[in-house]
């Protein structure tokens, strides 16, 4: 399949501009979680007007607008640490890429998307936007129930979530028209999100800005490192078990069995057997 041949070519210029460069890398892996953080504030500013009317669309119309951030994600080449457990997987069961370019890769994108996630909370505070929001402003709503939600639940939560995000990635992957890629990526993450499925790096920039502001006391840190463990375990399942092993297995070229000889046996004269 052409999609799992470019995710392959990917992760090895992924690879090579780590290996070239840390500061660029680190710099694009930031971008990724700034990104996220533009999305966010697009999507529970807009959600907050039908959360004040009590209207049974508030998650509908948080949800819809959040495919910004894997576009701008994608054109913008920047990093994201859910779609590279889907990449890297890849590579290193094809031998592009080994377990520690896969480890390597994994720790410098993660904590890259974390400083772009605290470089967008520093920003977005120094605005004064969030300053005075009510402490039932459904940004504080969302987190608060994610804080709170079970261990078990938060895990498999993350699984079916980058498992849609890496779709979202895969799937353009295999059109040709820009407007076709764009508009699939924004189905399918609306799907995640609106969903209520876990991402580990909007998570971040979820709790930095809560934590960051005047916010409600069932906001902690606590509750934030109860969210990110498993969010994170279940986001490098769902991108590189659900994704990245499965679809290499899938289209890969399965090994062919070899034909058995005929065997023959020599032929016996009925004379010899009268002697």
């Amino acid at each position: 399949m052409e999609a799992v041949t470019k995710c392959i070519e990917l992760a090895v210029k992924k690879k090579k501009l780590l290996e070239t460069s840390v500061t660029q890398y680190m710099i694009r892996a930031a971008l990724a979680g700034v990104y996220i953080g533009f999305a966010i504030i697009l999507c529970f500013k807009l959600g907050e007007f039908f959360h004040v009317a009590n209207s049974p669309a508030t998650y509908l119309m948080s949800a819809i607008f959040f495919g910004i951030a894997l576009i701008l994600i994608i054109y913008g080449e920047a990093e994201l640490f859910t779609g590279n457990t889907m990449y890297f997987t890849m590579s290193t069961l094809d031998r592009k890429t080994s377990y520690k370019d896969l480890v390597k890769n994994w720790l410098f994108c993660y904590s890259g998307n974390v400083l772009g996630a605290i470089l967008f909370t520093g920003l977005i505070v120094g605005t004064g936007l969030l300053a005075s929001i009510p402490m039932n402003h459904l940004l504080f709503e969302v987190v608060e129930k994610k804080m709170h939600t079970g261990t078990s639940e938060l895990f498999f939560r993350a699984i079916l979530c980058n498992w849609i995000v890496c779709l979202s990635i895969f799937i353009p992957m295999q059109m040709k028209e820009d407007m076709a890629k764009i508009f699939s990526m924004f189905l399918l993450v609306f799907t995640f999100f609106l969903s209520g499925y876990e991402h580990s790096i909007a998570n971040f920039v979820l709790f930095f800005i809560s934590l960051a502001v005047p916010h409600p006391g069932g906001i902690t840190i606590a509750g934030f490192v109860h969210n990110i463990v498993p969010v994170t375990i279940g986001n490098i399942i769902g991108g590189g078990f659900f994704m990245g092993v499965l679809y290499y297995y899938v289209t890969s070229t399965p090994k062919k069995i070899p034909k058995e000889k005929n065997v023959t046996f020599p032929s016996i004269q009925l004379g010899s057997l009268k002697k």
